[in-house]
């Protein structure tokens, strides 16, 4: 009628005429809501996927493309990392105290020990003490992020976990990292047999307790760790779970006397400061030397050249003839000398020739445990 007011569009039981059209719905997913999920996973770049989430909803709203679901959800996983963040800013350490499997000389030192703990007398669901042998993590700050397995992307990876040898009350941070240290740097090869196969990059961070976790429930561990520089979607694992029987005897027997390196002298002395010292290490090198050529010689070999094991067994046998020469020299011209001329019958070439048909790593050098070459 003339003069009548129009009643408002959208009125209970009719439909809503908005004031321009919408745009047609897509059949395509919003590439800045598929980014945002992807980034809101990776650890560090996880609080990323918050601002790549809100730009994507901005746009969907405009284009009405698919992918609500996965920005919204690139959100709440971005905020996850964003919380996690800042208990790691706020919680306790693990420590970064060795380097490649030797003790660290660099002056490496723990800012803190291991604290995260509850205050009611149990350990934080984020302290890398609640970790054990095998589990995959992040490590983020001061935190260990769980992951569900190793094949979830993580960059830290546990290769020994234990309860600390010291009794009674809190031993001190010294006393503890030394322990941290030993233990870890004599563990890594039952966890990785083939150290060779350990990358270049890769750290060895361990855990401790520290005065405040020494008394709670669990919160007497030591935990040691592979890190990666990049994640990781695999385990490092290499033990009698994944290898062959003639991949186990041969890195028996050559781990047998490989990890006697990790003793040598001081690096920073010369045979002539301390000649005891080099005279003592060549006699265990003889020794892990005869270990090795027993082992070689006593292992059932399926699918090896034994030319190649005989040759290598021939070459030991002289090494651990000069070493014990060192062993027993009387003057530090001639040790020196001694330990040389062994260093030059370790049969590098056929160990080479055996890792290759064995499908192990071949390296140059082995990136974790191998000689100083102040002798070579």
């Amino acid at each position: 009628m003339p003069g009548q007011v129009p009643g408002p569009v959208g009125m209970p039981g009719y439909p809503g005429y908005p004031g321009y059209p919408q745009p047609p719905r897509s059949l395509y997913n919003n590439g800045l809501a598929i980014a945002a999920l992807v980034v809101s996973f990776l650890c560090y770049l996880g609080i990323i996927g918050i601002g790549l989430g809100i730009a994507a909803l901005v746009q969907i709203k405009r284009t009405g493309e698919r992918g609500k679901a996965m920005a919204v959800s690139a959100i709440v996983i971005g905020t996850v990392w964003l919380l996690l963040l800042v208990l790691a800013i706020v919680g306790g350490a693990f420590s970064d105290g060795y380097e490649d499997g030797r003790n660290s000389s660099s002056g490496g030192h723990p800012s803190a020990a291991a604290t995260h703990h509850t205050g009611g007398g149990e350990l934080s669901p984020l302290s890398p003490l609640q970790l054990n042998i095998g589990d995959c993590a992040n490590l983020v700050a001061k935190t260990a992020v769980k992951r569900p397995d190793c094949s979830a992307l993580h960059d830290a990876e546990v290769f020994w976990s234990g309860a600390s040898a010291s009794q009674g009350g809190y031993p001190g941070e010294k006393a503890l990292k030394d322990e941290a240290d030993e233990l870890c740097s004599h563990h890594l090869d039952e966890y990785v047999m083939d150290t060779w196969s350990i990358p270049e990059t890769t750290d060895f961070p361990f855990a401790y307790p520290d005065r405040d976790t020494w008394d709670v429930v669990g919160g007497r561990r030591i935990v040691c760790f592979l890190k990666s520089k990049d994640p990781a979607t695999s385990s490092m694992r290499k033990d009698r779970s994944n290898l062959t029987s003639d991949q186990v005897q041969f890195l028996e027997a050559t781990d047998q006397f490989d990890r006697l390196w990790i003793d040598e002298p001081d690096e920073d002395l010369d045979v002539a400061d301390d000649p005891e010292a080099f005279r003592t290490w060549a006699g265990q090198l003889a020794v892990g030397a005869d270990k090795q050529v027993t082992m070689l010689e006593a292992a059932h070999w399926t699918n090896v050249d034994k030319s190649t094991v005989t040759q290598l067994v021939k070459e030991t046998k002289v090494a651990a003839q000069h070493f014990r020469a060192a062993a027993a020299a009387k003057d530090s011209d001639t040790i020196a000398d001694e330990i040389s001329t062994a260093h030059e019958h370790l049969g590098d070439d056929y160990i080479l020739d055996l890792r290759r048909a064995l499908k192990l790593a071949t390296a140059d050098e082995e990136p974790v445990k191998s000689p100083s070459g102040q002798l070579v």
